[in-house]
Order: structure tokens, then C-alpha cells, then sequence
């Protein structure tokens, strides 16, 4: 199989230190400790574009009408212009965390989590209304929302780099229900990109897991070690894109190395090899109309590349 995963799309970008992209609707959005901003898919023009002290895992909605900002010591839903439709003031998150929000368009909910003494909370507002909240095992700071899915449940995927994780998921539009959260626990969810599937990695990071819907009782699962003879015992996925009907996966520490396999059957796998200016401390998210992009971590340096074309 040729090596040409991916192809150079031309934009090159440098973005503020500890910044993350991810896909959206509209493009990327790049998100920064302390901006939030949207691109279009070829990074060539800014959509929106806001800055906000200490900002955590926020969001910018899918029409770009509304931001869910998550700050030290609150949580906001603010307009395009910057005016707040919604405030919550909480106790401060501690040093070494944030929060985060999101807007649900569909079911016009914002959702984000507070601190707390034992456990911290995930909070679901509609027409400025607390209709409800999640009481979380794991605290959140590092935890995401996930975006919407097709069976239209809201996701917060939580305790990342920390001693647990679980993703937890709701249905918005059943909210006065009382209905207990659908959770997975010791996993974190991935945004992988042009796949229906959810996929996530075990706390330990070297176990992917595949549902066909959030509420599935049976997935698919491989270890990375047996992805390939030569990768040893417990190596950490590094990250995951679907292409259509496959998905490209990065395995490794130090030494990465990528391997693709179909959607549907996760037992046999081929090793593609990393193209010049895909450096190793670089991480790839798939995006829309067939693009992706890559960030390197310690540079801030972002990619928009073609493909992966497997």
C-alpha cells in the first residue's frame, strides 16, 4: 500500500502554546487557555473569534450564534457580539483544571460542569432553567463535551491524564425525565471524524473500543499490541481518524506507528508510514470534505492535510 495517507493541503498555521483543534461544522476550531476561535476548512479565513481570561473547554456552536464558555469560577452562554444570555457563578476551578461547556443547538440546552468538594457536577440548562444535573465519580478538569450524536445524546467525556475516566451520556430532549446518565467507565471517548461509530481507548490508552451507538451492549475491541507483532505489550494509541469506511490509527510512546484497518473488522491491519511534516509529537483530527489537520503540541504548528486517503 502506498504511504501517501495524506497529502500537503498548503495552510500552515502557528497557534498560541496549549492550543487544541478539533472539527466543527463550520471548519476547526482552535481553542486556547484563553481564545476560542473558528476557521473555515482551510484555515483561510477566521469565522469567529473571542478571547476570555482563564477559558476552559469551550465551544462555538455549529451556526456560530452562540459560544459556551467555561471560565475559572463560572460558566457562560454568550452571543456572537459577546453580551451573556446566561451566567452560573461557581466556586473556582482549582490550578491545575477547567471546566467546559457547550451548546446544543437541537435541543437549545447548555450544558457544563462545576466544581465540587467530593465529586464535581454536570449541569444541563434550558430557557435559563437548571433542569438538571449529573453528579460526577471522577473529577471533570480535563473533561469535554461531545458533540451530539446521531442517536441525539449529549456526551462528557472525563478524567483524562487522571487516576479515572468515564464518558458519560445523556438524552437532552428527555431531561425532565430523571433519567440516570448512560455511562462508560475507564474510557475516554475520541472524535475520530467521518465515522457514525463512537469510539474510545481504555483508561490505560492501549485498548480502542468500537460501538455502533452510544447505547449498544456489544462493541468491537483491540489491544494495540495486537494490531502488529511488533508493538509491545500496553503502547497507548496516540490518536484515531476514520476515513469512510476505515479507520487510520497512531500507536506508540516514542516510536509511533500507524497502521490502518476497515470499520467493520477490527482483526487485520496494514502499516502505513508518516509523511514528511507529520512529526511525532503531532496529533491528527479529521475534518470535513475530506481534510484533516495536524497539531504538534510543543510547537503550537498546525497542518491541513488531504486525506487520509487508504
Amino acid at each position: 500500500m502506498s504511504n501517501a495517507f495524506l497529502a500537503p493541503a498548503g495552510a500552515e498555521l502557528t497557534m498560541p502554546e496549549r492550543s487544541t483543534v478539533t472539527s466543527h461544522p463550520a471548519g476547526w476550531l482552535v481553542s486556547s487557555p484563553e481564545r476560542l476561535e473558528v476557521f473555515d476548512a482551510t484555515f483561510g479565513r477566521s469565522l469567529f473569534a473571542a478571547d476570555f481570561e482563564g477559558c476552559g473547554a469551550s465551544t462555538v456552536s455549529g451556526a456560530l450564534d452562540y459560544a459556551a464558555v467555561s471560565l475559572r469560577d463560572r460558566a457562560q452562554l454568550r452571543r456572537l457580539d459577546g453580551s451573556v444570555v446566561w451566567e452560573h457563578v461557581h466556586d473556582g476551578w482549582p490550578e491545575w483544571g477547567t471546566g467546559s461547556a457547550y451548546w446544543d443547538s437541537a435541543s437549545e440546552t447548555f450544558a457544563f460542569t462545576e466544581p465540587g468538594d467530593d465529586s464535581d457536577r454536570w449541569c444541563l440548562v434550558r430557557a435559563g432553567q437548571m433542569v438538571a444535573s449529573v453528579e460526577l465519580t471522577d473529577l471533570t478538569a480535563g473533561g469535554s463535551h461531545v458533540s451530539r450524536t446521531r442517536s441525539g445524546h449529549l456526551g462528557l467525556s472525563i478524567g483524562a491524564g487522571q487516576d479515572g475516566c468515564a464518558v458519560y451520556w445523556i438524552d437532552p430532549i428527555r431531561l425532565g425525565d430523571r433519567l440516570d446518565p448512560l455511562v462508560y467507565d475507564e474510557e475516554i471517548v475520541l472524535d475520530v471524524g467521518r465515522v457514525d461509530s463512537v469510539v474510545t481507548l481504555t483508561h490505560e490508552s492501549d485498548i480502542m473500543r468500537v460501538r455502533p451507538t452510544v447505547d449498544s451492549d456489544s462493541f468491537m475491541s483491540i489491544r494495540s499490541e495486537d494490531i502488529d507483532s511488533g508493538i509491545d505489550e500496553g503502547m497507548p494509541f496516540h490518536w484515531v481518524v476514520g476515513a469512510e469506511d476505515r479507520f487510520v490509527v497512531c500507536v506508540g510512546d516514542d516510536d509511533y506507528q500507524v497502521f490502518t484497518s476497515s470499520a467493520a473488522d477490527l482483526g487485520s491491519w496494514t502499516r502505513l508510514d508518516l509523511p514528511s511534516g507529520l512529526g511525532p509529537d503531532a496529533t491528527l483530527v479529521g475534518g470535513v470534505n475530506g481534510l484533516c489537520a495536524s497539531c504538534d503540541w510543543p510547537s503550537g504548528v498546525v497542518r491541513l492535510w488531504h486525506g487520509p486517503m487508504v
